[in-house]
């Protein structure tokens, strides 16, 4: 069975597994395999993929554990040096470890809470935004309903030491992913917010509808610092800034890339199939399938609908994926990009069932623009970068939507 994500890649912490017996060597290359069949790129990104197989293959023998595999399996599948390539191992034999409920930034060289989940032991002992960690962080990680005890420092400078129950938060994300609203800065002037988690089927009709209500406003400010991915649905909201139809990004697989024989330029994009409107995974795979592993996606004419006033997308680190993908395609003459350098995590990724419930994603289409760029894992940098210190945090203020205020005015 197979399933796709286009979402960017979860990082997987692995525990202790019982020494059940397992056939180690056989999962091995079904692993192999399947990243040698599928992985988009014929050149491996410049890996030797069947030398890098036979030298971890050869040490398989040794292992006895779901955890000694994972670690094997996961250190192999790093060498090909990508995003959305990662091994998820079977929920009855070996789980990933779960946090807290809280999300860091690094600030500084510090670890600084930005985020805590309102359901967790956090939120209840009563921690606050701004707290560094002081404690090691890969202590906060184990088994789901186990205590972790960490120490932090408050925005006061004061130490505290805390015990906290482990639970799974912030995956699978909260839907839908968007929130917008308006807000008036002067009589008869308003400016809108819309606030994009992710892009996932049925994202294009939201856009719609946070369009439709943000039409009339003076300036628009996109947020998609916390964008970890999805699919191309995002293309539907570029569309309301785009000059009409025109080309915006093209998805290659493997049967197109190992046929063409050189590197995709200018030209190959232009050649390719035009499709418009598939805004869910089931017809974005589709299209590609369709059309042998090659596919120029197009923004839509929306007509009189189209925002022509200027827009701030803001992007953090935490900008990947399909997020990042948007950003990419918003590098329109009417719109300023704001915020810090993105994840550099763009590619799309497919899921692959493995023997005895393991399962491997694998990235099955690289990205490439109009005009022929590679966008394999390209980190985007933003016309108006802002740097954040933990007192912002400390004292709620957001820099980003400052900076982006300032330039509106």
């Amino acid at each position: 069975m197979r399933r796709w994500i286009l979402g960017a890649g979860l990082a997987w912490a692995w525990l202790a597994t019982s020494a059940a017996a397992a056939d180690y060597p056989a999962l091995f290359d079904k692993v192999w395999s399947t990243v040698d069949e599928n992985f988009y790129d014929p050149g491996f990104n410049g890996a030797d993929w069947k030398v890098i197989g036979e030298r971890y293959r050869a040490r398989v023998a040794g292992v006895k554990t779901d955890k000694e595999f994972a670690a094997l399996a996961s250190a192999m599948l790093k060498e090909i040096g990508t995003s959305h390539l990662y091994l998820v191992p079977p929920r009855a034999s070996s789980a990933a470890a779960v946090g807290v409920g809280m999300q860091f930034t690094a600030i500084a060289g510090q670890d600084i809470l930005t985020d805590i989940a309102p359901l967790s032991d956090a939120h209840a002992q009563g921690l606050l935004l701004g707290a560094r960690l002081v404690s090691p962080k890969d202590a906060l990680y184990g088994a789901l309903g186990t205590t972790a005890r960490a120490r932090f420092e408050d925005c006061e400078g004061r130490t505290r030491a805390v015990a906290l129950r482990r639970i799974a938060a912030y995956w699978p994300p909260p839907h839908p992913g968007f929130e917008w609203w308006t807000t008036k800065v002067a009589q008869g002037k308003g400016i809108g917010y819309l606030r994009i988690d992710r892009f996932d089927d049925g994202a294009a009709a939201l856009a719609d509808r946070a369009m439709d209500e943000l039409k009339d406003t003076a300036a628009l400010i996109v947020d998609v610092r916390e964008n970890s991915g999805g699919n191309a649905s995002g293309l539907r909201l570029q569309s309301y800034f785009a000059p009409g139809e025109a080309p915006a990004f093209a998805l290659f697989a493997r049967p197109f890339l190992a046929a063409l024989g050189h590197k995709v330029g200018k030209d190959d994009v232009a050649k390719v199939a035009k499709v418009a409107g598939a805004y869910t995974d089931k017809d974005i795979f589709a299209a590609v399938s369709a059309n042998n592993g090659a596919v120029t996606f197009w923004s839509e004419d929306v007509g009189a609908k189209r925002y022509i006033k200027p827009v701030v997308v803001l992007i953090g680190p935490d900008t990947g994926s399909a997020g990042e993908g948007f950003a990419w395609m918003m590098r329109l003459p009417q719109v300023k990009l704001v915020g810090r350098r993105t994840a550099g995590a763009l590619l799309s990724g497919e899921e692959f069932d493995l023997p005895d419930g393991w399962s491997l994603t694998v990235p099955v289409q690289g990205i490439w623009s109009a005009d022929g760029v590679d966008y394999r894992d390209r980190a985007l940098d933003p016309d108006i970068a802002v740097a954040w210190a933990r007192k912002d945090v400390c004292t709620g203020r957001d820099p980003d939507i400052e900076a982006a205020l300032a330039m509106l005015r």
